[in-house]
């Protein structure tokens, strides 16, 4: 093979390459959100939602790529995620390795564990019957009480199991609301058409704040492990071109080298979760800014820590 025919060949094959390179390169991220507050709200709100924040850090720090945002109900971010979309969804429940649905970032925030949501006449009722904390099985079994939630909440994968095992579809009611679906939820209790759900502590504080007369408040759940639950961006993993590992190298290196430690990703987690956290900084910095995947993937242990509770 003569030389000019041999630099001709190489052309080709780095040629090649690198066309191949270029379609397989992350190029875009299309950011997932829902009418979900407080987790996102909308921009004549005062106050960031808990995950607003953080995805427009997360914009505004990877500049190589092309960001769109999209907001669609729960159903249809699960839609997205299990058809392999490039997609990525700033709050899940993160997960030590990824799956065949998220592939995960390094935890986002700490989040209180899972709690009875109900009305301030209604906690009464419940708390008699089962219990302060609750007994979750017992309620959960017992069809006297009607249980509400939307229909694509998904919950930890303790929670969710006890649901599964204990929980009688006599005494169920599933909102297919595709707006606001936690709104829709807290309405129905509220006007009386369920009795209680399920979720964070800190939505009772959020919708509190709308000054309504019915008062929505949070009642410990008996079955809880003392453990704080961690949150994260899943990225589809199932998407193309190795999409979710390329957008989480990128979505990591963002969260490492600013993001975490600004200001105004601390400021928006403390607003909304500190109340129900003890000692909310100093676990944030143990368990956010200084995780460490090898060491610090097993639960939150608070055993040895004084429980929030709202007052009933």
């Amino acid at each position: 093979m003569d030389t000019a025919r041999y630099f001709c060949l190489l052309f080709l094959i780095f040629s090649s390459n690198s066309i191949s390179q270029s379609k397989n390169q992350l190029t875009e991220i299309l950011w997932l959100q829902s009418n979900t507050p407080p987790f996102h709200l909308n921009s004549e709100s005062a106050q960031t939602g808990l995950c607003d924040n953080l995805t427009e850090q997360l914009i505004s720090s990877i500049k190589d790529v092309k960001h769109t945002r999209l907001v669609v109900p729960q159903k249809r971010i699960n839609k997205y995620i299990r058809e392999g979309k490039k997609v990525c969804f700033p709050c899940v429940i993160h997960k030590n390795s990824a799956n065949e649905t998220y592939t995960y970032s390094r935890p986002t925030s700490i989040y209180p564990e899972f709690s009875i949501i109900t009305t301030n006449q209604k906690a009464r009722t419940l708390t008699k019957t089962h219990g302060n904390p609750i007994n979750l099985i017992s309620l959960l079994s017992d069809e006297n009480f009607t249980y509400g939630q939307a229909s694509a909440r998904r919950f930890s994968p303790h929670i969710n199991m006890i649901i599964e095992n204990a929980l009688s579809h006599h005494n169920v009611s599933l909102s297919l609301s595709s707006d606001n679906e936690s709104g829709v939820v807290i309405d129905r209790l509220r006007h009386g058409f369920l009795d209680y759900s399920l979720d964070y502590p800190f939505m009772a504080s959020y919708f509190n704040q709308q000054q309504h007369p019915i008062k929505i408040v949070s009642i410990p759940i008996a079955q809880n492990t003392n453990s704080l639950i961690k949150g994260a961006i899943g990225c589809a993993t199932n998407a193309p071109n190795n999409f979710a590992n390329q957008a989480i190298k990128k979505i990591n290196a963002a969260l490492e080298s600013t993001i975490l430690e600004s200001a105004e990703h601390q400021l928006s987690q403390q607003y909304w979760l500190s109340e129900h956290i003890d000692n909310f900084d100093k676990q944030y910095d143990q368990y956010i800014i200084n995780f460490d995947s090898q060491t610090n993937d097993a639960p939150i242990n608070t055993a040895d820590q004084s429980q929030n509770k709202e007052q009933l």
